[in-house]
């Protein structure tokens, strides 16, 4: 009996970084937007001192964005 072991797919992997992506740019867009819509508060200061943590969210969410079209680009290229 021979046993043939296929390639694993790469998709599971693109697709958690698209996932990622996704969910850092929500992230970072919730925390510098939120707080042109909240009232003076405690809370509305804390988010207007996570800007920097939300640009960080924000960019390497589209970097994973990124890299997940690339790598789709490159699949695309290589069936072809």
């Amino acid at each position: 009996m021979s046993s043939q072991r296929s390639k694993p797919s790469p998709h599971p992997l693109n697709n958690d970084m698209l996932v990622r992506g996704v969910i850092l740019v929500l992230i970072g867009l919730v925390l510098i937007i939120a707080p042109h819509f909240m009232s003076a508060s405690e809370t509305r200061e804390l988010f207007q001192h996570a800007r920097i943590p939300a640009w960080f969210s924000l960019v390497l969410g589209l970097a994973f964005m990124g890299q997940y079209a690339l790598r789709r680009h490159k699949e695309r290229q290589t069936r072809q």
